[in-house]
């Protein structure tokens, strides 16, 4: 057996529906986690890796996503945000309004 077939499979975050607010997860690895229905407002997610993250009904409402790595647009459709919410430099909110995504607002 290989070194890394003997190793167990990380655990991947599950907080769904957890009450997050205001939490600082600035740097955090997010890959695969579930935040389903989780409240994040005003949470701070700075240079987090949201990789394969499951964002469906998060809310994200004046969270901070400055620098957040590998989050989608696709993912950003199915969670709740508004417009305090600071989202990384590389997706375009105004983008993400015109997808036909009212829960933007």
């Amino acid at each position: 057996m290989l070194k890394s077939e003997t190793r167990a499979a990380a655990p991947k975050l599950d907080i769904r529906g957890a009450f997050v607010r205001r939490t600082d997860l600035s740097g955090v690895s997010l890959l695969g986690a579930d935040l389903s229905g989780a409240d994040a407002t005003n949470a701070t997610f700075r240079g987090a890796d949201f990789a394969g993250a499951i964002l469906r009904k998060t809310v994200l409402r004046g969270a901070d996503l400055t620098g957040a790595k590998n989050l989608t647009k696709k993912q950003l459709a199915e969670a709740v945000i508004d417009e305090h919410t600071i989202l990384p430099d590389y997706i375009d909110r105004n983008i993400l309004s015109t997808n036909g995504s009212d829960n933007h607002k």
